[in-house]
């Protein structure tokens, strides 16, 4: 909804981010480590979406292809710092611009006409922020978030060397893979449950040509039930801080939920793109069962972040959907497979079909929020933390069929 359905847009306008892209220059798109180019890419993407506004024309549905590729299509990149303000069919600036409260208007429609910008506070505020005593990790992770910049990041990666949430902000950071491997190591290390340290620790194996290491992270992380992003904690202390700096409480939400950062699910999509590499080597040396394993493997983790404990935002869903498409993709379509219940063909029809229904709740919030007022965007946003976007879509579904 908000932010997934902003992520969604974002995801559809950085198909050529390189995933290597300066984490320095990122800001609330990529939230984990934005690229400069990225970060212009979710510029063109506001000015878009504020000239059509002023055009008096209807959102248009985005592309499935952006999103989840077919078979023979190459599936589309991510940026490495995906954040929801990316992926959504409609933003959740674009929500609360479409109020009818004049002040929600107002904050709206900055969101919109700045090229993101209103997303970022001042610096006195973040400085008056940590100035009351706001110094741990969270606090700024949050200052980070709101526009502080990467110093925030390494000013935490410093303080608190071994806090979970601080590793997994820095999962993106593009300096070196030694470093890389060092701080995966110790995110799992202070995550021992978190399985979402394993799959990171996988994509990092795999990018360096170690097969049998990222096997191992790929059994590891099958095995645990945990799977934490921290997004929702990174939404809540985003949120404080915006109402410190004296945003009212519908603005406040919208943007702590249209800034925070996702750096793992470019992460997470390509890991499934460099399995489904390994899984097209086995097949070509006539090993089938290790590209089943692996398949098995990438299905599990795509219904983690489609269905399970990491689907609480519609982004999130959509890339689960990809990943699991991508390592299905090698395999044979009219085969049935036992991990599947079914052949790959008729698995990824339930994908696609899936794909649909969350384009159409895109759809759906973004007509709903042209009506919204203040108190719908506070209720919403309380209801997507506590419950999920898909719950709080269901909401707005409920009341719709009220009227």
């Amino acid at each position: 909804m908000t932010i997934s359905l902003e992520l969604f847009r974002r995801e559809l306008s950085a198909l050529s981010v390189s995933d290597n892209a300066d984490y320095a220059v990122y800001r609330m798109k990529l939230r984990i480590v934005v690229v400069a180019s990225a970060a212009l890419l979710l510029a063109l993407a506001l000015t878009q979406l504020s000239r059509r506004r002023q055009a008096n024309a209807p959102p248009t549905a985005p592309p499935a292809s952006e999103v989840v590729s077919m078979p023979e299509a190459p599936e589309p990149e991510l940026p490495p710092q995906v954040s929801l303000l990316t992926p959504a069919a409609a933003s959740p600036a674009a929500v609360v611009s479409n109020s009818p409260s004049a002040s929600a208007t107002n904050w709206l429609q900055r969101l919109l006409s700045e090229d993101g910008e209103s997303l970022k506070l001042p610096r006195e505020d973040i400085d008056r922020w940590l100035a009351s005593g706001r110094t741990n990790a969270e606090d700024l992770l949050a200052a980070r978030q709101a526009g502080g910049g990467l110093e925030f990041l390494r000013m935490a990666l410093t303080n608190f060397p071994d806090d979970p949430r601080v590793l997994f902000a820095a999962s993106a950071l593009d300096d070196g893979p030694e470093a890389r491997r060092e701080r995966l190591d110790r995110f799992k290390a202070a995550a021992p449950d978190n399985a979402l340290a394993d799959y990171l620790s996988a994509r990092e194996h795999l990018k360096n040509a170690q097969p049998e290491q990222a096997q191992a992270d790929l059994l590891a992380a099958s095995g645990k039930t945990g799977f934490q992003d921290y997004t929702l904690d990174a939404i809540q202390n985003a949120e404080d801080l915006f109402l410190q700096s004296g945003k009212s409480p519908a603005e406040a939400k919208a943007m702590a939920s249209s800034s925070v950062l996702l750096p793992h699910l470019a992460q997470l999509k390509g890991l499934a793109q460099e399995m489904a590499i390994l899984q097209r080597q086995y097949l070509a040396g006539g090993d089938a069962a290790s590209a089943e394993n692996l398949a098995a493997l990438g299905l599990q983790l795509g219904q983690r972040l489609g269905t399970g404990e990491a689907s609480h935002t519609l982004i999130s869903q959509l890339v689960g959907i990809a990943v699991e498409r991508i390592v299905l993709n090698p395999l044979d379509a009219e085969r049935s497979y036992d991990f599947l219940g079914a052949s790959a063909r008729e698995h990824i029809d339930q994908l696609t079909a899936r794909r649909a229904a969350v384009r159409q709740d895109t759809q759906l919030f973004d007509a709903w929020m042209r009506q919204a007022t203040d108190a719908d965007i506070v209720s919403y946003f309380d209801r997507f933390k506590i419950y999920g976007e898909s719950s709080a879509m269901a909401w707005i579904r409920q009341r719709q069929g009220a009227r």
